[in-house]
């Protein structure tokens, strides 16, 4: 297997970013990433949703994301990107199954199909443009259930 990244600082960082080997598991390695944070959710709710947990998970990220010189600008073997906007999506949520499904759902449409402005932040040079996509998809994710939520 050839290297695909090299980490100026530490290889901590790489396994934090890729969730160890999930990363590089073949198809959709993102949904992957997605999964494990719903799993996450739904057994820990209380500290994987607390704003404050979120703004560190994201500070830590992008530390680690900065870290790597990477080949590419946004490798599919990087997924903590995946796990800091599903936990955006849910921030203040009320963790269900169903809300778990729905956020998962619209997390995932938006990372996918990348809608203004997230096509747009996914530009940004380094780490900022990996991670600051999943942030901004995770926001309308949560808004979209806020809204949904409102309506019932």
């Amino acid at each position: 297997m050839t290297k695909r990244f090299t980490a100026t600082t530490n290889s901590v960082f790489h396994f934090f970013v890729t969730l160890g080997p999930i990363g590089y598991l073949p198809y959709a390695p993102g949904t992957y990433g997605s999964v494990l944070a719903c799993i996450f959710l739904y057994f820990f709710s209380s500290v994987f949703t607390h704003p404050l947990f979120v703004l560190i998970f994201i500070v830590v990220s992008l530390i680690a994301l900065n870290s790597l010189t990477l080949e590419v600008n946004d490798p599919g073997y990087i997924i903590i990107d995946e796990v800091a906007g599903m936990f955006i999506a849910m921030t203040g949520q009320g963790i269900t199954f169903l809300s778990l499904l729905a956020g998962f759902a619209l997390f995932r449409f938006f990372d996918i199909v990348k809608p203004y402005p997230i096509r747009r932040v996914e530009a940004l040079p380094k780490g900022y443009g990996i991670l600051a996509d999943d942030i901004v998809a995770g926001v309308f994710a949560n808004l979209l259930l806020i809204l949904g939520r409102r309506m019932m």
